[in-house]
């Protein structure tokens, strides 16, 4: 558990909050996608910082699991604060191991690694396919993550890319915590790129705005209001993933 670190006079308690990206970077994500998704979570973190100027009790302390055949720490398990976040490069590879990544999200979710003051987490996933682990495995790992107190306060917003024949909603949507926003459905770059801004942006916001403190509030689920998402982007039948 983080140790208790007293402020100086004058100063403004800062509360964390924990942003986990959870990445799909499996073989179908090739090409357009992959390239699009490495830019829109670049070009969303100056904006993340942008929109928290107004927040100085919060800091924001990121993270990032990525996942193909297996799932593996893209930037962790260390959190690093938002303005020392950098997006490294995101390749391609393999299958989409989706359940292994919400494990790994809800192990890092137990109480004794989260800070008792803590802010609601975020957990944004992003995914353009299929969860290649088994029925059961996938259904585990969301009730591993629901088990945990900080799984279920925390703001889960799903984004899809492609086409909707290319992933399982309900299986996506099982991870979403906001059901009045659902699955976030990308059909081309625009779209992927106003998504991942809003997403990360108003998440973070939304939740530098709870009320939850660890197991002290446990009716604290669904205290986090988002404003709507944006709406669908209109573009050429060239440009969709």
């Amino acid at each position: 558990m983080s140790p208790v670190i007293p402020v100086p006079e004058g100063e403004v308690a800062k509360r964390p909050l924990h942003f986990f990206w959870l990445t799909d970077y499996s073989g179908s994500m090739s090409g357009k996608k992959i390239a699009v998704l490495n830019q829109a979570i670049r070009e969303a973190l100056p904006e993340i910082r942008k929109a928290l100027i107004n927040h100085p009790q919060v800091q924001i302390m990121m993270r990032a699991i990525k996942f193909s055949d297996t799932a593996a720490w893209h930037v962790g398990p260390t959190p690093v604060s938002l303005e020392q976040f950098s997006w490294p490069e995101l390749g391609v590879a393999g299958l989409t191991a989706t359940a292994q990544a919400i494990h790994l999200l809800a192990d890092e979710l137990q109480l004794e690694k989260m800070p008792r003051r803590g802010l609601p987490p975020v957990c944004l996933l992003v995914s353009d396919g299929f969860c290649t682990d088994t029925e059961e495995e996938y259904l585990q790992a969301i009730r591993a993550l629901d088990s945990q107190p900080w799984g279920k306060k925390a703001v889960r917003l799903a984004i899809a890319i492609g086409d909707e024949t290319d992933y399982d909603e309900e299986q996506l949507l099982k991870f979403v915590s906001h059901r009045e926003i659902g699955v976030l459905k990308a059909h081309n770059p625009a779209e992927l790129l106003e998504y991942i801004k809003w997403a990360s942006i108003t998440a973070s916001i939304g939740a530098s705005q709870g009320k939850s403190k660890g197991s002290h509030t446990p009716d604290a689920v669904g205290n986090v209001v988002l404003t709507p998402p944006p709406q669908p982007i209109l573009s050429a039948s060239e440009d969709v993933f």
